[in-house]
This record gives structure tokens, C-alpha cells and sequence, in this order.
């Protein structure tokens, strides 16, 4: 069996594809890591209107990465002005969406939890910068 530390589960989004690199180097994970990328990350997992089979992919690939690569730590990281959830303008407020995009998360880390226990889960909020630089936040 081949075996890697981590799953990160991301969204496709283009505009944080260098950031995500420089994480992935800057946490020990480029070459022992997994990842997934799809939009919204964990949206579809935890969206109670997302269709079952969307649902299924998303907790498919965290199912595989356990099975196949023994990973110990799965990375769900979602970013703000996401299109999956609409973007920045379908939220009231900057803090509205911060608030949803965490509670999302939240909600994604305790439904994973249920079935494997053993994983220790890390929560990352992304944000774009003006200059198109990337910061994270550490939900966890």
C-alpha cells in the first residue's frame, strides 16, 4: 500500500491554485499529500439542498484516501467570494459570509469525525488579496 499524510480537500478555484502550492510547502505536504479538488470543497457534504450524488463524491474521495494511503490528517479548506456559494455579493455582510463559510466547515469536521475518528481534522479559511496574494486562516 502507498501511504501519505494528508488529504486536502480544496475548491477548484484558479485564483488560489499558487497559494495553495505555497501552503502545501510551506506545512512539509508537497509529495505526501492528497488532494481533491472540487468546488465549493465541502459545500456539497454538508449543503442540506445538494444532490445526494454530489454528496457521495465528495465523501468518496476522503473514504479513498483513508482506504488506499492510510492518511492520518484531512485538510478541508474553503475560501471567501467562493462561486459555489455565490460569491462575496450573496452574503449580507463580510462577517455573514465568514460566518457560513465557518459553519460549513464546522459542520463538514463533525460529520467526518463520525466515521473516522482517528483523523485529526484541520479547518482553513482562504482569502484573496489584493495583489492576488493568499492568506489563511486557521479555523481549528
Amino acid at each position: 500500500m502507498h501511504q501519505c499524510k494528508t488529504l486536502l480537500i480544496h475548491c477548484m478555484d484558479f485564483r488560489f491554485m499558487k497559494g495553495i502550492r505555497g501552503f502545501l510547502d510551506q506545512n512539509n505536504l508537497t509529495g505526501d499529500c492528497d488532494l481533491v479538488s472540487v468546488a465549493g470543497a465541502m459545500k456539497s457534504a454538508v449543503d442540506p439542498d445538494t444532490l445526494v450524488s454530489e454528496k457521495e463524491f465528495v465523501l468518496k474521495q476522503i473514504d479513498l484516501s483513508h482506504d488506499l494511503h492510510a492518511i492520518k490528517q484531512v485538510i478541508f479548506m474553503h475560501h471567501l467570494d467562493c462561486g459555489a456559494y455565490g460569491g462575496s455579493k450573496a452574503f449580507s455582510t463580510p462577517e455573514a459570509e465568514h460566518e457560513r463559510q465557518t459553519a460549513d466547515l464546522i459542520k463538514a469536521r463533525n460529520l467526518i469525525q463520525q466515521k473516522y475518528p482517528e483523523l485529526q481534522i484541520k479547518l482553513v479559511l482562504a482569502k484573496l488579496g489584493e495583489q492576488d496574494d493568499v492568506s489563511f486562516e486557521y479555523l481549528d
